[in-house]
């Protein structure tokens, strides 16, 4: 009830007409009742009846609207009921009257602040999840039977599961009937009669399910004050932690891995039982890091070195090592651990398992050895592989000279005529000078022509690793067309035709003279038997990215070559640069022209492609990588000056060819040289170490007796370093080999003219030995 009058007060307060209304009508309340009061007494008392006025003014209006009420009450009085004579009951009054506004307005405060409390305390208690109750006993002959509900928040009437009526005015027994309320009345009385606080959790069925319940009380004057919470879900979640931690428990004990943990800082402080019945060591001696003496000692380093760096960075540890059993043995380890980060991603925990995996390694071990195995049978293979196909290349290149050899035999029968018939016309008149000139001069160059064409031969027909030099395509091609215009026959017509500038590429000249006479041979293979017509057609283009296969986006220089033959069938086009598919007889191919060609093209960075239709002949397109010539000028061919340079010279001169020996000795005497020959390398060693001085060393390569040139120069140059050497060789084949890339010495290559004798003769003097 006070707390309705205070909120009604407090309400006024906030509105002052309401106030000072309800103070006014106190007033006129106070003089009606001193009216009624006259009407019934003869001397009534004038101002007795004002003071609940002036105090309910203070109330509602606070302390101003008291003040106001005394005023008022004062002139009222004053006017109606008092003489002049009786101004002092007017001073008496509005002294006590002031007095009575100190004091309503000192309650006016109390019960405002008490209403303020207590609308928090209901605040609260409405959102409170707690329940919160305050009960009374109630007796009979003077014990405690029940409880009576004088209060109950809402989260108190929620867990009661009362009837709907709720609890507040009700006893305890009424809300709960069963044994649930009378364990409740029972713990309360105690409570009660024992003071202090009771703090318990307990254990109720609630609608047949099992309700924990945690509750607070104290006893208060009359009564107590509980607070009770409903912990059911918080013991459902610690009853599920036990039990999962139970389970992993069970589970951890039954895995065969080794399972252990350690802190954040990576302190060891959990290993499994599996940990410790493998090792058969306490798990006391082995936390912290304790657990590493078990470790191979060639293991150790690295395994604690991985983990500072795992445990130092937060990174993976990951590792295997050998970890000693009871009983002795040392098996291989695979260790693994994962970090738990807190929110502040700082590491807190590490777990780690450690699996048995000797049979895993061994295993391994084992393969390796066997992949091992297999890697040099490989390498064995294509090895065999590599010399199998470099031997049909070979045999490719030789079945394209088995081609040519009636067409050079025919060109060498021609160059002979020449050379035989004009030394015999010199022989029979040696009398006309200008006749033997003419007739000399026509002999040397038919000799500089066989010179051409055994030189393309050779080129051709030898192995040799690719070697890249710029070249002018179209120059090469003019220098070949000889040697192929003989590989074709004279019953197929072949023209080269050229469409504007070509430029240079970046090539092997003998590898790309073997692909195209083998390009040009296949054309004429597939050419009519009359009327056959090969093309061989020079240009330079510009391809898009895509445009071919295998091309990048670039300049290039083309070479097609065409024939009109049958063309080729989709199925036969696809295979074409397949290694050994051919539609040739047996024995008249290998199946590797094309794929030499299409081999060769890769390795210089080009790419090949290829079109035929049936009846309408097949082309061939190459698309070599064009590059910028250099600019450099050919120097003219030097001869030798007339001069005292080699006057007195001594010359070993080491040839096994008498003739050729003869000639050379002849031209070196003519020059001013003394010239001592030697048949072969043992002969010209042995009057090298009989001590026998040279002013110069002349060598064939390729000779009998079991020593090469390169070896005779450097035996020759092991026993004296200042020796100057040059070296000659008409075709040094495999003797040369790896020694060309190797030696220093000049090589003058058979056969040569008397000023290409003159001019290496003379730079070996001049320039004396070289170092090697």
């Amino acid at each position: 009830m006070m707390g309705r009058w205070a909120q009604r007060f407090a309400t006024a307060m906030e509105r002052p007409v309401i106030a000072y209304g309800a103070a006014l009508g106190a007033v006129v309340g106070a003089a009606l009742l001193r009216v009624a009061c006259g009407a019934v007494m003869a001397d009534p008392p004038n101002y007795m009846t004002f003071y609940p006025a002036v105090l309910f003014a203070t109330l509602v209006a606070g302390a101003r609207g008291g003040l106001a009420a005394t005023l008022v009450s004062a002139l009222l009085v004053a006017g109606l009921w008092l003489d002049a004579q009786q101004g002092l009951f007017t001073a008496i009054f509005i002294i006590t009257a002031a007095t009575t506004v100190l004091i309503g307005r000192a309650i006016r405060i109390a019960v405002l602040r008490g209403v303020e409390a207590e609308e928090r305390f209901r605040i609260f208690q409405e959102q409170a999840r707690d329940g919160f109750v305050i009960v009374e006993p109630v007796r009979e002959n003077g014990q405690i039977i029940d409880f009576h509900c004088t209060y109950a928040n809402r989260a108190a009437e929620k867990m009661a599961l009362a009837d709907g009526r709720g609890m507040r005015g009700r006893r305890i027994l009424d809300v709960l009937p069963d044994d649930n309320g009378r364990m409740m009345v029972e713990r309360m009385t105690a409570l009660y009669q024992t003071g202090g606080s009771d703090d318990t959790e307990v254990r109720r069925i609630v609608g047949g399910r099992a309700v924990f319940i945690a509750s607070s009380g104290v006893r208060l004057p009359g009564g107590l004050a509980v607070t009770f919470r409903d912990v059911t879900a918080q013991r459902q979640s610690e009853q599920a932690l036990r039990t999962g931690e139970a389970r992993v428990r069970a589970l951890l004990d039954s895995l065969p891995q080794l399972i252990w943990s350690t802190r954040g800082d990576g302190y060891c402080d959990y290993l499994s039982p599996q940990w410790i019945e493998f090792t058969g060591i306490p798990a006391e001696r082995q936390f912290d890091t304790g657990w590493q003496d078990s470790i191979h000692p060639e293991d150790r380093d690295a395994v604690a070195q991985a983990w500072v760096q795992a445990v130092n960075g937060g990174l993976p540890y990951d590792v295997e090592y050998r970890l000693r059993r009871h009983d002795g043995v040392w098996r291989w380890m695979g260790a693994r651990a994962s970090a738990v980060r807190g929110e502040d991603g700082r590491v807190t925990r590490w777990f780690g398992t450690s699996s048995d995996i000797t049979e895993v390694v061994q295993a391994r071990a084992e393969l390796e050895e066997r992949v091992a195995v297999r890697s040099r049978e490989l390498e064995r293979s294509l090895a065999e592989r590599a010399e199998t196909e470099a031997a049909l290349a070979q045999a490719q290149r030789l079945e394209t000279v088995g081609r040519l050899t009636g067409g050079v035999a025919h060109d060498f029968n021609n160059l002979l005529t020449v050379v035989i018939g004009g030394l015999d016309m010199i022989l029979q008149h040696p009398d006309d000078r200008s006749r033997v000139t003419r007739l000399a001069e026509a002999a040397l160059a038919a000799g500089r022509r066989g010179e051409q064409l055994v030189r393309q031969l050779m080129a051709f027909s030898r192995r040799q690793e690719l070697k890249l030099e710029l070249v002018d395509v179209p120059g090469l091609i003019e220098q070949i067309e000889p040697l192929v215009r003989r590989a074709i026959g004279e019953d197929v017509n072949l023209t080269i035709r050229q469409d504007g500038p070509v430029g240079w590429s970046r090539l092997d000249p003998a590898q790309f003279e073997a692909a195209l006479l083998n390009l040009v041979v296949n054309a004429a293979d597939a050419a009519p038997l009359r009327g056959g017509d090969i093309e061989i057609a020079l240009q330079q283009r510009r391809l898009a990215d895509g445009e071919v296969a295998g091309a990048a986006a670039g300049d290039y220089v083309t070479v097609a070559v065409s024939d009109n033959g049958a063309g080729m069938t989709p199925e036969i086009l696809a295979r074409a640069f397949e290694p050994f598919f051919t539609t040739k007889d047996v024995g008249k191919g290998t199946g590797l022209g094309l794929a030499q060609v299409y081999g060769f093209i890769k390795q210089v960075g080009g790419a090949a492609a290829i079109s035929s239709s049936i009846g309408f002949g097949t082309t061939v397109t190459l698309y070599l990588p064009a590059a910028a010539a250099e600019a450099a000028s050919q120097p003219a061919p030097a001869t030798p000056d007339e001069g005292e340079w080699a006057r007195g010279a001594r010359v070993l001169l080491v040839e096994d060819d008498a003739a050729v020996r003869a000639v050379t000795e002849s031209l070196l005497t003519d020059f001013g040289c003394r010239v001592e020959g030697a048949p072969d390398g043992p002969t010209a060693l042995g009057r090298l170490q009989a001590g026998e001085r040279f002013d110069l060393l002349i060598s064939d390569i390729v000779m009998p007796g079991g020593m090469s040139g390169v070896e005779l120069a450097r035996a020759a140059r092991a026993r004296d370093a200042r020796l100057p050497i040059v070296l000659t060789s008409g075709y040094a084949g495999e003797r040369l080999g790896e020694g060309a890339e190797a030696m220093t010495w000049p090589l003058l290559r058979k056969p040569f003219r008397a000023e290409q004798l003159g001019m290496a003769v003379r730079e070996a003097l001049e320039r004396g030995p070289v170092s090697v």
